[in-house]
């Protein structure tokens, strides 16, 4: 392969090199015509020659009997130009050439791929032949006798085409470093889409298995409380859950390097929104003996237009960076309305904690990416380095930046502001449902997923809260269960699936039964835009794998409202 990326830069270089010794060629032949005109017999053979030496190296090139033509056109150029001072004298003005000479060899010596040594001595002849003719022509008698008019008549003409050269050659190298830039950015391009390609590829077959993983050891936590005591199976939860955080870190961090995140705000409650972030910490932060201290100021009780995912995603960073460096004392979220009106609102933000802080000299370094600060105290910390830089991008999307306050073994507090919108037409609280407090007893639930041990994942933990549940390994299979039986309450139904996957399943299932709500199952990261094409073609929402049970069951709920509470038995009602 660089092979082949060498030999297409020297053909390149070749191709420039000819088209500009073309055009040096038809200006040589002009001139010599010109001169002799006006009678320069020697003048006119001499420029004669060097066109004629010009078209012999470059039909040599074009035969391939030379690999490079640039160094003999040059030495040609050089040549000419300190035998005309010699013939002509320096009033005729050929030193003018050397303008568009020192201009046209960064084209044709490729400068990017050629050594500082080859790159110097094309210089060096330049200059060297530069203060030759200047030398020749202004100690030695002209060759030729020239008389002033013709002197003057001369000048105009060298000086004329030198410029005109000097314009050709820098307009040259403008169009062939855009070119090479854009080439560079196709490059780049390519390489990020492959890596994306690839990365979401690994990021699907990666979170299948892991779902299965995390399946398994919630439901053992439900059903078996002996063994989710044993001192291991924190050890499981833990891996589990920090190779999922991996995982979409990486993906993520792919996404905003391909410019393919956005932010898509949403209505919510931003104080539920706020709580609700902080409720996936308070085991483990009890789990190592430290408070967690939630201040959120009572006027964010409101409803604002903001971008709930990625919000969650930045708390979430910070949250888990703060407990991961810190052993002993507290972990502080605040939120604080700085400004109000009826249309918008200042928020400010902090995550503070009494954790081992970072020097002055090391603030800057984590938030590069891939970076991590490495000290005796902090060297036992695992990470990917992804985190703060997620954190920082997204901000960025959003219009604010993160701050960082620290000091070493004393804490560290990050802080960013938002200014979000509220909407005009509603400004009330939002409506908080509680989780559990509904059951899915009776729910006729069909699950499509051809991956068998997350089909039995998915049936184990829907069984358990007394849902009764099908199970189909493709759409194909799906559309011929409900042909038989259409009577369900929602359809579980994974994207990537043999025979016939997600895509072609729902398109037939909303044309023949518009009136089951349609869930997509799918280990791929979807962002609002992804799952706004999915509901584009007829899906209602998505779970993405791994999950944990109360996501599912929330969105279950969610579809079902209307007919919960008609599937629950008279004594279950309250």
């Amino acid at each position: 392969m660089e092979q082949d990326k060498e030999t297409n830069v020297l053909k390149n270089v070749a191709k420039r090199t000819s088209q500009l010794g073309l055009i040096a060629l038809f200006v040589s032949l002009g001139i010599t015509g010109y001169y002799f005109m006006l009678g320069l017999n020697i003048s006119s053979v001499m420029v004669a020659c060097f066109s004629l030496s010009t078209i012999l190296i470059l039909t040599l090139q074009y035969v391939r009997l030379i690999k490079q033509a640039q160094p003999l056109i040059l030495a040609a150029i050089c040549i000419l130009l300190v035998v005309s001072a010699f013939v002509e004298g320096s009033a005729t003005g050929q030193y003018f050439y050397f303008f568009p000479v020192v201009v046209v060899i960064p084209v044709i010596v490729d400068y990017k791929n050629s050594s500082n040594l080859e790159f110097g001595i094309s210089y060096a002849m330049v200059v060297a032949s530069f203060a030759a003719c200047f030398y020749v022509g202004h100690t030695h008698q002209p060759f030729e006798n020239i008389s002033t008019a013709i002197n003057k008549q001369m000048l105009f003409a060298n000086a004329g085409s030198a410029i005109l050269l000097t314009l050709i050659f820098s307009c040259a190298y403008i169009y062939y470093e855009k070119k090479h830039l854009k080439a560079i950015v196709n490059e780049k391009n390519l390489a990020i889409t492959a890596r994306t390609k690839f990365l979401s590829t690994m990021g699907h077959e990666l979170r299948t298995p892991l779902n299965g993983i995390i399946g398994a050891l919630n439901i053992i936590q439900d059903e078996q409380d002996e063994f989710s005591k044993n001192e291991y199976f924190p050890i499981l939860k833990y891996c589990s859950n920090h190779m999922q955080q991996l995982i979409n870190d990486i993906l993520d961090f792919n996404k905003i390097e391909a410019d393919k995140l956005s932010i898509h705000p949403i209505e919510v409650n931003l104080k539920q929104l706020l709580v609700n972030s902080t409720l996936p910490f308070y085991n483990h932060i009890e789990e190592k003996n430290l408070q967690l201290i939630v201040e959120i100021d009572p006027v964010l009780d409101t409803m604002v237009l903001v971008d709930d995912v990625r919000l969650i995603q930045i708390l979430n960073n910070l949250l888990s960076n703060a407990m991961k460096f810190t052993e002993h004392g507290f972990i502080k979220l605040i939120a604080k309305c700085s400004q109000i009106d009826a249309r918008s609102i200042n928020v400010n933000f902090f995550v503070e904690d009494s954790g081992i802080g970072i020097v002055k000299d090391d603030q800057d370094k984590i938030f590069e990416t891939f970076g991590q600060v490495f000290n005796e105290s902090s060297r036992k910390y695992n990470g990917t380095g992804l985190g703060l830089t997620i954190c920082l991008r997204l901000l960025q999307l959003m219009g604010s930046s993160l701050e960082l306050t620290s000091e070493s073994n004393k804490g560290s507090t990050f802080s960013f502001d938002l200014s979000l919108v509220r909407p005009a037409a509603r400004l009330e609280k939002a409506e908080k449902i509680i989780p559990g407090a509904e059951s899915l007893f009776g729910l006729k639930i069909l699950i499509v997923e051809d991956n068998q041990i997350n089909m039995m994942i998915v049936k184990k933990m829907l069984t358990v809260e007394h849902a009764i549940c099908s199970c189909t390994y493709n759409g194909k299979e799906a559309l011929e269960l409900l042909e038989q039986d259409c009577a369900y309450d929602i359809i579980l139904l994974d994207l990537e699936m043999p025979v016939m996957d997600g895509y072609t399943a729902i398109a037939k299932i909303k044309q023949l039964y518009p009136q089951i709500p349609v869930i997509a199952l799918t280990a791929s990261l979807i962002d609002h835009e992804t799952l706004s094409n999915l509901m584009a073609i007829g899906f209602d929402d998505c779970v993405i794998k791994p999950f944990q049970p109360q996501h599912l069951f929330t969105q279950i709920k969610k579809y079902n409202k209307s007919s919960l509470m008609s599937n629950v038995p008279d004594q279950l009602q309250v």
